[in-house]
């Protein structure tokens, strides 16, 4: 496949009600040298063309074959997913169910809702062996096999690491397809893998378009360095991630709201870290809360506006999302609490909100951004993502710690291993 035609620089803007310094030199070297290592796998994704022909391919070969697939996934094999369904998936002419919970009530429900003779099986873990994400496979593995007997070989894939793990050596031994996580794309920066892109695709998501986004913040990051979009939402959040203990991720459109519990895991994961790099106790973090405007106007923001002054806000908008809509009926001249709102459509109020609630937290004090899409398209969304990736590796770089491990997550696996009975544990 050919370079795709991206412009020079990102639609997203990004501004800030605070002032804050570039990031440092040293920051972006170290960034260069982790990329020159191999560590930043997530960099190569928007300029692999093999891989996305491989994703495109299977998922044609997907759509010819049923109507419904089951993404079987958890954390970073299922958030991203999310996001981009939410975002974007709303017309499609294929279906998408994103399994992520070992509960066995939400898969009786997902099984109720799919016919098995239309249905594929998409099994995401890049280690191989995710206990709660092969326990969901399990279950819907049995009744899969339970209508169709044999043929259900021919309705699994496998998103997996190339060469490691059991799911890889099963799915080698059993005939399934399968689609490989590249060894140095962390779960929690995988979306715009295969992880993200299959079922995305499958859905009829153009995922070039996405890929398309990601790599013009990519471009911009080489050739702005510290003014790039990326640089710059990391030096506006590192100023405040020390005295602001919280982040609030705030998208005024419900159709991003599974982008900010995407960031949620992104930045925790990412930045809540005992070590630093060099081996000291740090303790850093910056607790993220995922927002749905404007129904958190009527939750939250009471106790971001009168509560402790230790949060830190990010407003998300798109600039034409919805402003298409049809305008409010008339009728109501004589009720003053109904009559403003007619000719007005309900984007127009949102979007209304979105500023009222930001110029509001700026006037109690708080530390606001804005992240503003130019609208709810693949490509818009490739930049958001791509850029909110980018910069959570130099905060990481910038405060001394590693973002790419999670060390604090292993105990738990550990323990849950040993109460199931795994061998070795």
């Amino acid at each position: 496949m050919g370079e795709l035609n991206v412009p020079e620089r990102p639609l997203t803007g990004f501004t800030s009600s605070y002032s804050w310094e570039p990031l440092d030199e040293a920051v972006l070297d170290a960034f260069d040298v982790w990329e020159q290592e191999g560590r930043l796998g997530f960099l190569e994704l928007p300029g692999d063309r093999d891989l996305l022909a491989e994703v495109l391919l299977e998922a044609s070969r997907a759509r010819d074959k049923a109507g419904t697939m089951i993404a079987a996934g958890i954390g970073g094999s299922s958030l991203g997913l999310r996001a981009l369904m939410s975002a974007l998936g709303n017309g499609s002419d294929r279906r998408v169910v994103v399994a992520d919970s070992p509960d066995s009530s939400i898969l009786s429900d997902i099984t109720d809702s799919c016919d098995p003779a239309s249905t594929l099986l998409t099994v995401i873990t890049k280690s191989g062996g995710t206990a709660e994400t092969l326990a969901i496979f399990m279950r819907l593995y049995d009744w899969l096999f339970a209508a169709l007997g044999g043929e259900v070989n021919s309705r699994i894939t496998a998103v997996t690491d190339p060469v490691k793990g059991d799911l890889r050596r099963l799915a080698s031994e059993r005939g399934w397809r399968s689609l490989p996580v590249p060894p140095a794309v962390g779960g929690r920066f995988s979306v715009l893998s295969p992880v993200g892109l299959y079922a995305a695709a499958f859905a009829g998501i153009d995922v070039e378009a996405l890929l398309r986004g990601a790599e013009r913040v990519l471009k911009d990051f080489r050739s702005r360095r510290e003014v790039s979009l990326a640089a710059s939402i990391a030096g506006a959040y590192l100023a405040n991630f020390r005295t602001a203990p919280v982040h609030v991720f705030f998208p005024y459109t419900d159709r991003l709201y599974d982008s900010a519990l995407w960031f949620s895991q992104l930045w925790a994961e990412s930045l809540g870290k005992r070590m630093g790099l060099d081996g000291s106790d740090t303790f850093t973090g910056q607790t993220p809360i995922a927002c749905r405007g404007p129904a958190d106007q009527h939750s939250l923001v009471q106790l971001f506006m009168e509560g402790p002054k230790d949060k830190t806000i990010t407003i998300v908008t798109a600039s034409s999302d919805g402003m298409d809509s049809e305008p409010l009926s008339g009728g109501f001249d004589e009720y003053p609490s109904f009559s403003y709102l007619q000719g007005r459509t309900p984007d127009e109020l949102r979007a209304a909100e979105a500023e009222a609630t930001a110029e509001a937290l700026e006037e109690r004090g708080l530390p606001v951004s804005r992240i503003i899409l130019p609208d709810l398209s693949p490509e818009s969304l490739g930049e958001l993502l791509f850029a909110l990736e980018t910069a959570t590796v130099l905060v990481g770089l910038a405060l001394g710690i590693d973002p790419l491990d999670q060390p604090g997550v292993e105990r738990g696996k550990v323990l849950t291993y040993r109460a199931m009975g795994r061998p070795g544990y």
